[in-house]
């Protein structure tokens, strides 16, 4: 029943910011995802301490009145609903995620969420936002982020790039070395993202799933 709630509240938000054709089509999708999937990534290892010669002005987003909360347990998560922020209403398994230590980068613009992203710092964590099992040494100072989403209604306004460098400061306190990530191939709005804050390539993921079976394999990548 859990699966059933989350693909339900899912459906919601995306009937709420997209409307009802995009969510015929992603029901479409969906079914037949049900039953196969096949997907490449490209894989992408950043080191924080990059970060150290750059100013939080160089990701400012190119909008005013923006709210940044960092969500790191499901008591703040409750105290953001308690100050009528949209949070529990508009991220899926949010709860859970926290409980297994995910944290959120949330950005809203008075009360509503314009984009959320994820930084994990363990295995458990990794897993529960539901990206690809790319590898990740977090015995070796390394980390991850996924699961990120921005209200199509503030996109090309520059949030993606000032989530993407709060998450990178995060980590950088919290002794994170490298940062890992993956993007889909067939996301090119994603790729430009990555090319403009310099995301480093350094791989391709190749993921298949059969109904319950699932292959995922990795391999160096040189972009010419």
């Amino acid at each position: 029943m859990g699966l059933i709630a989350d693909q339900f509240e899912r459906a919601k938000q995306i009937y709420r910011s997209e409307g009802f054709l995009t969510l015929l089509r992603r029901g479409f999708a969906f079914l037949a995802y049900c039953l196969f999937e096949r997907q490449t990534y490209y894989l992408y290892a950043d080191h924080t301490e990059d970060l150290l010669a750059l100013h939080e002005a160089d990701f400012k987003p190119s909008i005013d009145g923006f709210i940044l909360k960092i969500v790191s347990s499901n008591q703040e998560a409750d105290e953001l609903e308690a100050e009528g922020l949209q949070f529990r209403s508009h991220v899926r398994n949010s709860q859970q995620r926290l409980d297994k230590g995910a944290v959120a980068f949330c950005i809203f613009i008075g009360s509503e969420l314009a984009h959320i992203g994820w930084a994990a710092l363990s295995k458990e964590a990794q897993r529960s936002i539901g990206e690809p099992p790319f590898k990740v040494d977090f015995s070796n100072n390394e980390g991850c982020t996924g699961d990120i989403w921005t209200n199509p209604k503030y996109r090309q306004m520059g949030l993606t790039s000032y989530s993407y460098g709060r998450r990178l400061w995060f980590m950088l306190n919290n002794g994170i070395v490298i940062n890992r990530s993956v993007t889909n191939k067939r996301n090119v709005l994603s790729q430009r993202y990555a090319t403009k804050v310099d995301n480093t390539v350094c791989g391709e993921g190749r993921y298949l799933r059969i109904l319950w079976w699932k292959s995922w394999k990795e391999k160096p990548l040189t972009l010419g």
